[in-house]
């Protein structure tokens, strides 16, 4: 089975539109049947090469999941970065806020690849499925806790916040929501009918406002 770091070169040196095809056929057979399910079969036939091909370049299966594993991967990470970098000097819960919409956003303009983060996160359908887990969760985690740490800096937040637990509880609600927003999305996009209450601006004000004022009772 492929490390999760290793390169293709072979696949890196092929004329560009070659290369786009053969990850954009492989995003589809992943996001749409998952890693255990989907079928080499049908990937080299929608990317129009032998599978010989396919092997000679990312070497296993494994190989060419963990490759667009990581290239969606790169995707949100950019998207975080931006995120972060556009925000810096707002308050916290204005950046939470920007943070809830940005992930909105992916999830709906990229279905195919928010289904494989979410396969991995919640069924751990991946090789190396506990190693990519903790990246992922990992890499959202140390984003949102660096968020937190400079809330507490400026002021917008609690002194005595733990940024550790304060950044897992912020994750497990983020992922919570966007997972509903996703799968309610591509219910609409099946002819599904649609659920005010799944509004995703109602949501976000929600969500914010309750980490914003708690759940205690004000005198």
């Amino acid at each position: 089975m492929a490390d999760p770091g290793t390169r293709h070169p072979r696949f890196e040196r092929l004329e560009p539109t070659l290369r786009q095809r053969i990850l954009d056929a492989a995003l589809r057979e992943f996001g749409r049947f998952g890693y255990g399910a989907a079928s080499m079969n049908r990937l080299v036939e929608g990317a129009g090469i032998s599978k010989g091909a396919l092997f000679k370049y990312f070497g296993t299966k494994a190989g060419l999941f963990e490759h667009v594993y990581r290239s969606t991967m790169e995707e949100v990470k950019t998207l975080l970065r931006s995120v972060r970098d556009q925000t810096a000097g707002e308050p916290f819960f204005a950046r939470l806020e920007r943070v809830l919409r940005a992930g909105l956003e992916f999830t709906t303009s990229r279905p195919l690849s928010a289904a494989i983060y979410y396969r991995v996160i919640y069924t751990g359908d991946a090789p190396h499925g506990n190693r990519i887990l903790a990246e992922v969760q990992d890499s959202s985690r140390r984003f949102l806790r660096g968020l937190v740490v400079e809330g507490v800096r400026t002021g917008d937040l609690r002194a005595d916040l733990d940024p550790d637990r304060t950044s897992f509880i912020l994750q497990s609600v983020l992922d919570r929501f966007l997972q509903a927003q996703y799968l309610e999305f591509m219910a609409l996009s099946s002819g599904g009918p649609s659920d005010p209450s799944t509004a995703p601006d109602q949501w976000i004000s929600h969500i914010v406002g309750l980490f914003r004022d708690g759940l205690v009772k004000r005198p």
